[in-house]
């Protein structure tokens, strides 16, 4: 991860809600537009992350813009996997849900055919966008097999994570949560 990768990721944060957000907004604002002036030289990952940074300042068009570039410049099936939640991200945080649902299911697929170290990542943002689209049942189903992909893994922080995305799921069934 190059520094100003590094430093776009420490102004984004994850609220309650499970949606990124800009911990100082104009510095990563400062620092999203720094990085795309270089845009026809950043690699893949730089060109994915500047994507992710304008997702938690709410410019989604310019998001959207900007992670289908990342999807074209994918080298790698994780790369592709990567670029494709975001894209989806970029759309379903501003409600666009029909348009970002087949992106999800697209890099799930990916993921189960090419990289399946990657399905977790696909799965929990599927889980996420399941929970905004109504479905919080089929979120449950999904979040919880990702919370034993996840535990497998054993990492502390990717199990948090969707613990806190299945208790929004379960809460939205009605069901006790984590």
């Amino acid at each position: 991860m190059s520094a100003e990768q590094h430093q776009i990721a420490e102004l984004i944060a994850t609220g309650n809600d499970g949606r990124m957000y800009a911990t100082e907004p104009e510095k990563l604002r400062r620092l999203v537009h720094y990085e795309l002036a270089r845009e026809p030289r950043l690699s893949q990952p730089e060109l994915r992350m500047a994507g992710v940074g304008l997702i938690a300042l709410g410019d989604y068009a310019d998001a959207q813009r900007i992670l289908a570039d990342a999807v074209d410049r994918a080298e790698t099936p994780h790369q592709r996997v990567a670029a494709i939640v975001n894209l989806a991200d970029a759309h379903r945080y501003p409600g666009a849900l029909a348009t970002a649902e087949p992106l999800y299911e697209r890099a799930i697929e990916i993921a189960q055919a090419e990289c399946p170290n990657s399905l977790h990542f696909a799965l929990q943002h599927f889980g996420k966008h399941l929970i905004d689209a109504r479905r919080p049942h089929l979120a449950v189903e999904v979040l919880t097999e990702v919370l034993i992909m996840r535990q497998k893994i054993g990492d502390p922080a990717l199990i948090a994570s969707t613990q806190e995305a299945l208790s929004a799921a379960r809460a939205a069934v009605g069901q006790r949560t984590i």
